[in-house]
This record gives structure tokens, sequence and C-alpha cells, in this order.
């Protein structure tokens, strides 16, 4: 349908669509999916990898060892290789375990065996237990064997300061300016801080963060630098393959 001196279609709404129309909307539709999909992969591609962490709470695993309570909860569990390993022991939610552990904390230098049932997160080889609500932590189980002890020195580490929880795979990311309210929150929960930081090969190395006395730092220590970079030094010491910085300096990066 033309109007007197118009060459171009008119629309009407109840006749079919002009052919010109049809065309036009067809070329926009599929340039405009295909743009779509060039612009996704061009921002995952730019988007910083947000680790390969894995929060299991689809099974729930029973972990038994040595429970250590300070600095942060942890349960020293045997490998397969003779050695021990240190998994960090944390609530549900935004909480430390330090008062489920305190029942088992010792004093005299005896060893208490437990038994924890949990849902494992893992990132890098690096493990944590989020202890279920429900399953108290029991006495028994193996024992594992002699820890190893290695002590590094004084070093300076440029990094970050993040909660252990998020970062191993809870939160993705765990890292960064968007998650500084969560680390925030988690740290001042009782969550174990750590400096995480990039190795010369590229690979992303932590380290829990104490006080140079090896107790928990304060937490309006932390809370300024929390999610920033940060530069920390302080002695680090390696315990059964877990680094731990006793910090002595936290200052801005040079």
């Amino acid at each position: 349908m033309s109007a007197e001196g118009d060459s171009g279609d008119f629309f009407v709404g109840y006749l079919p669509t002009p052919a010109r129309d049809v065309r036009w909307t067809r070329v926009f539709v599929i340039a405009t999916v295909i743009l779509a999909l060039a612009a996704a992969v061009v921002f995952n591609a730019a988007a910083p990898a947000t680790g390969r962490g894995v929060w299991d709470t689809g099974h729930e695993v029973t972990l038994e060892g040595e429970v250590i309570a300070k600095p942060f909860p942890m349960l020293r569990v045997a490998r397969g290789d003779g050695t021990a390993e240190r998994v960090l022991l944390v609530e549900m939610g935004k909480h430390g375990a330090d008062a489920r552990v305190a029942p088992f904390a010792k004093t005299d230098g005896t060893r208490t065996a437990v038994r924890a049932r949990g849902y494992l997160i893992t990132r890098d080889g690096q493990r944590m237990l989020e202890l279920s609500e429900d399953e108290p932590i029991a006495v028994g189980g193996v024992l594992p064997p002699a820890g190893q002890f290695d002590r590094i020195g004084t070093v300076e580490l440029v990094g970050e300061i993040v909660d252990s929880k998020c970062w191993l795979g809870v939160m993705k990311p765990g890292d960064g300016k968007t998650h500084r309210d969560c680390a925030t929150l988690c740290i001042r929960g009782g969550i174990p801080p750590s400096i995480v930081c990039r190795a010369p090969d590229g690979s992303m190395r932590r380290a829990l963060v104490v006080g140079q006395d090896g107790a928990p730092l304060p937490f309006d220590v932390l809370a300024p630098w929390i999610a920033r970079p940060v530069r920390v030094r302080g002695a680090v010491d390696v315990v059964d393959g877990l680094a731990v910085i006793r910090v002595t300096e936290l200052n801005e990066p040079a």
C-alpha cells in the first residue's frame, strides 16, 4: 500500500509485513546475535581468573586426625605418603570454629585424635572442612605422624589479604574490591585470614596471617588492609606444608 508521492511501503498492523521490513529485521536480528556472542567471548577472555576452588556441598565426608586449636582450628590428617596435612576447620556461614574446637585444646603437649564431619573446600591441593551443623566433633580416630616444620626466615610478600574460606572456593571471585565487604565480615567472624600473592612461576601462593607472637592478629589491625594491595613483612614457617607468616609490618606496596 502506498501513498501518493511516497515510493515506500506503509505499515498496517493487520496486513502482511512489507518485504523490505522483513529483510531488514532479519539482518538486524542476525547481526545483534552475532555481536552479542562476540562481546560475550571478548568479555569472558578479558575477565580475571576466579581460581579452581571447589566447594563440595553435595558430599559430606569424615576426616580423622589430630585437632589443633591455635592459631586457628585445624585438623592434622595423615596423607598416603606418610606425611601429615593441615586442614582448616570453619563453621557454616561467616564463622570460625574456635568455639567448637576449644574443648579439645591441650596445653600439656598431649595429642587428641578426633573425627569431624563436614564439606570439603579445596583449591590447588589446599583443603578446608566446613563442619556440619548437626555433627559434633567426636573423640577417636587415628593420629597422623609427627609434623614437618621448616623455618623459611623473614620475607616480604606483596599481595592481598583475603578470608581463606571464600578464597579457597566458597565464593568466585573470593578476592578483589568486589569481595571486600564479604571478606571483612568473614575475618571479623573468625575465618582465618591469609595473604595471597603471585609466585614467579605465575601461580598463586597463600600464607596464613598471624601476629609476631603466633596468635591471631587483632581484627582492627587487619581491617584497613583487607582486599587491597598490601606489603607484609614477617617470619615464615611451613608446618605440614601450610605456610604461616608471623607479621611484623603491614604497609602499602612501594
